[in-house]
C-alpha cells in the first residue's frame, strides 16, 4: 500500500491553499492458471488463465472536529475471453462511494460491498471454497447499489448495517431494495459472527449467447420483484497455536419458490512455519426442493509465502452432486460448469497472489 498527495496543477495554480485531502492507493494481483473438468458431456476438460487485479483509490480529509471525510472508487478487471475469467469491467464497478467516519464508526452513501458478504469470505474460506460460501445464494452479487451502509467497533465487537435504496420508490416492482444487519465479537482466541441480509427477489433480463461449441443458451425475461429473498449466517472459529478451526452455517430462503437451502462448512489450517500453510475444508449443501438437489465440495488450499506481499499457491476442489444435472437452488454457476450429464467435476489451479 502506498499513499501519494493529490495534486492538480489548474486547481494549484487558481488556489492559494497548501494541503490537500490524503489519497491512498491499494490493491491486488493475482494469476490463476486453471483447470476444470468434465465440462462438456463426453468429459472434456478445459483450460483458462485469470488475472484479475484490483485497484483501490481511497481518499481522506479531516476535520478540524476530528472527524473525517472519506471516500472510495474500486474496480476489479480482467482478461475476459473465457467463461473462467474475470470479465474487463469499467471504473468505479467495484464500489464508489463517499461518507464520513469518527469515533462513532464510519457512515457510507453509494455503491458498497454487502458486510454479509464480506463477513463469509474472510477468514472462513482461505480453503478455497468461495464458490459454496460468499459466493453462493441470495448474498452473491456482493453489493448493494444505491446504499447507505454503516460500520462499527466498540472493543471486542464490531456491528454493520445496511440499507439499499434501490431506484427510490416503494411498490414492489423494486427488485433491488434488500438491508443487512450483523457483527462479531472475540473472546481471547475464539470469534463468532453472525449476519442478516434481505433483498427484494426481482430480475433484469440477460441476453441469450452461443459458445464456442455451438451450444445456444437461452436468455431470460425481466421478473418483478414479489418478495424478499433471505439468507442467514452463523460462524464461529478458533487459533490453537499454528492450528486454526472455524465452522460456519448459512441459511437461504427463496420466497418466490418457499426453497430452503442450508449450507455447512467445515475448515481446519496449520501453518508450518511463517511462510508455508495448509487449509483444507469441507462444505454440504441441501436444499428442500423436488429432487436430490445436493452438493458436498472438498477444497484445499496449499500456499507458500514469497516475499511479505507475494504468495504462491495451489487449490483444488472436488464437487460431487446428488445426481446428474441436480444442483441446489443457490448453486448454479457455482458448480463450475459441469455438465448437466455429469455428477462430478474438478478444479485445480496454480496461481499467486500479490498485495499491495
Amino acid at each position: 500500500m502506498f499513499k501519494r498527495a493529490l495534486i492538480v496543477a489548474a486547481v494549484a495554480a487558481a488556489c492559494s491553499a497548501s494541503a490537500y485531502a490524503e489519497v491512498t492507493i491499494s490493491g491486488s494481483a493475482e494469476l490463476d492458471v486453471m483447470y476444470y473438468s468434465n465440462q462438456t458431456a463426453d468429459g472434456k476438460g478445459k483450460f483458462a488463465i485469470d488475472t484479475p487485479v484490483v485497484l483501490n483509490f481511497d481518499g481522506v480529509d479531516k476535520w478540524d472536529n476530528g472527524m473525517s471525510t472519506i471516500w472510495r472508487i474500486s474496480q476489479k478487471p480482467g482478461p475476459g475471453g473465457s467463461d473462467k475469467a474475470t470479465a474487463p469491467v469499467a471504473f468505479g464497478t467495484r464500489e464508489a462511494y463517499i461518507g464520513a467516519k469518527g469515533g462513532f464508526g464510519s457512515v457510507k452513501f453509494g455503491r458498497i460491498f454487502q458486510q454479509t458478504y464480506l463477513q463469509k469470505d474472510w477468514p472462513y474460506l482461505t480453503d478455497g471454497s468461495g464458490n459454496t460460501g460468499e459466493d453462493r445464494g441470495v448474498g452473491s452479487s456482493a453489493f448493494f447499489d444505491n446504499a447507505i451502509g454503516y460500520e462499527g467497533t466498540f472493543g471486542a465487537v464490531n456491528v454493520f448495517a445496511s440499507a439499499d435504496l434501490g431506484n427510490g420508490f416503494t411498490d414492489k416492482k423494486n427488485g433491488s431494495q434488500g438491508y443487512e444487519l450483523g457483527g462479531g465479537a472475540t473472546f481471547g482466541a475464539f470469534h463468532i459472527d453472525a449476519s442478516y441480509l434481505a433483498q427484494k427477489n426481482g430480475a433484469a433480463a440477460t441476453d441469450g449467447k452461443v459458445d464456442s461449441t455451438g451450444k445456444v443458451t437461452a436468455g431470460t425475461a425481466a421478473v418483478s420483484a414479489s418478495g424478499y429473498d433471505s439468507t442467514f449466517f452463523v460462524g464461529g472459529r478458533g487459533a490453537f497455536g499454528p492450528l486454526t478451526l472455524s465452522l460456519d452455517w448459512a441459511h437461504d430462503k427463496y420466497d418466490r419458490t418457499d426453497v430452503k437451502e442450508d449450507a455447512i462448512h467445515g475448515k481446519v489450517g496449520y501453518s508450518f512455519n511463517d511462510k508455508l500453510s495448509l487449509n483444507a475444508g469441507w462444505t454440504h449443501i441441501k436444499d428442500n426442493g423436488a429432487g436430490d438437489k445436493k452438493a458436498d465440495q472438498l477444497s484445499t488450499q496449499l500456499a507458500y509465502n514469497l516475499s511479505k506481499n507475494t504468495m504462491a499457491f495451489v487449490q483444488y476442489r472436488y464437487i460431487k452432486l446428488g445426481g446428474a444435472g441436480l444442483k441446489p437452488e443457490g448453486f448454479t454457476w457455482q458448480a463450475q460448469g459441469i455438465d448437466s450429464s455429469k455428477d462430478s467435476m474438478q478444479r485445480l489451479v496454480v496461481g499467486t497472489w500479490t498485495g499491495f
